[in-house]
């Protein structure tokens, strides 16, 4: 599927280029006008070495950059050129460029604290006001050439006071490697109640480089260790109920549910198993398609997290490129009297983000009105 979409996006961006070539740059001034075939002629050979298998996190990173610096403002070039408006078009080609600049440089380090109310007739009084700080997809290996964002994440984190803090999966990129440089910030953060942590399906180091079962489940076991090392509570397929004098909550967590050619390991009856029908429930799910087909209106859990989508690490207003693919892709959703909050991701996989910021969500569970 990636190899389809690849190769795709190449043959739109050359049919684009030579149009463009044609209609209009080739009258430019020599040294502008051979400037043109730069990007295409660099991500052509990214292509190549993409599709012989040189899938390492340098090559997706600069295949991303040329992408949107490239391919991207090209595209809005080529569609005004069509138009007969070609000033027009090198105008917005222009101005898409410096937007795109700017997430790559700047974007991706700024993270926002998003609060959200919480609203059921289920939450016990204990536990009405509860403050749950959600964070997910750190995918922290991009921030090694940028560490004191981390250090800024976790800041944040902790100014929220949380009376929880959860994370929904995908703590690195492809290699547990990636996470060693960071586990004494991460360790940092703090809650009353703790940390809780589950999979993501990078976490299961099965991109990059290529691994055989065993080495993967050798590098995912060093995944999960070195999150307990830092004192996070990992649930796989599994439940720890948290108390307040008589009330209580269960916080539930899963393996990753998803669609192919993502993982799907979820056992959400395990994962239940022993709970009451009364309590209020909490699931950590990190694909948010999950929530869709296995759990509103099909079991009684109150409020599910989840990540994931990024939302493409691109938003304006209400509008991502997610939307093609999910229908659940960031914010909060109902159905009935069960929620899901969609987080679009802490950290990001390629050094970009634009519009879809790194999100911290701080999630307080309140007492609804008639509901």
């Amino acid at each position: 599927m990636i190899t389809v979409i690849l190769l795709s996006m190449a043959l739109l961006s050359l049919a684009s280029d030579i149009y463009l070539w044609h209609r209009n740059i080739v009258r430019w001034p020599s040294p502008w006008k051979y400037l043109h075939w730069l990007t295409m002629t660099a991500t052509a050979l990214l292509t190549v070495l993409s599709l012989c298998g040189a899938s390492d996190e340098t090559v997706i990173t600069i295949w991303t950059w040329l992408m949107l610096l490239g391919w991207m403002p090209g595209w809005i070039h080529a569609l005004f050129a069509m138009l007969r408006v070609p000033r027009i078009g090198i105008a917005a080609r222009a101005m898409l460029f410096a937007a795109m600049l700017y997430g790559i440089c700047f974007g991706w380090k700024r993270p926002t604290v998003r609060e959200i109310a919480v609203s059921s007739l289920r939450v016990p009084p204990a536990f009405r006001g509860y403050r749950i700080v959600h964070i997910s997809d750190l995918h922290i290996g991009t921030y090694r050439a940028a560490p004191h964002v981390m250090e800024k994440i976790v800041e944040l984190v902790n100014d929220a006071q949380p009376d929880l803090i959860v994370f929904t999966g995908d703590i690195v990129n492809m290699s547990p490697e990636e996470l060693t440089p960071f586990t004494g910030i991460l360790s940092r953060m703090q809650a009353a109640d703790g940390i809780v942590s589950i999979l993501g399906n990078h976490d299961y180091c099965t991109y990059g480089r290529k691994r055989n079962v065993t080495e993967a489940a050798e590098q995912q076991q060093k995944i999960i260790a070195m999150q307990r090392a830092m004192g996070w509570k990992m649930l796989l397929n599994e439940n720890i109920v948290l108390h307040r004098g008589t009330d209580s909550i269960a916080v539930i967590g899963v393996e990753n549910d998803g669609r192919p050619p993502f993982p799907a390991r979820a056992d959400l009856v395990k994962a239940m198993c022993g709970l009451r029908q009364e309590t209020f429930k909490i699931l950590l799910s990190h694909d948010p398609s999950h929530w869709r087909s296995a759990v509103a209106g099909h079991t009684d859990i109150d409020l599910t997290l989840s990540g994931h989508t990024h939302a493409m690490q691109l938003r304006i207003g209400n509008i991502s490129p997610s939307r093609l693919l999910y229908r659940e892709w960031g914010g909060i959703y109902t159905h009935g009297r069960q929620h899901l909050y969609v987080n679009t991701g802490t950290g990001s996989n390629v050094p970009f983000r634009l519009g879809a910021w790194p999100e911290i969500t701080v999630l307080t569970l309140t007492e609804a009105d008639g509901q």
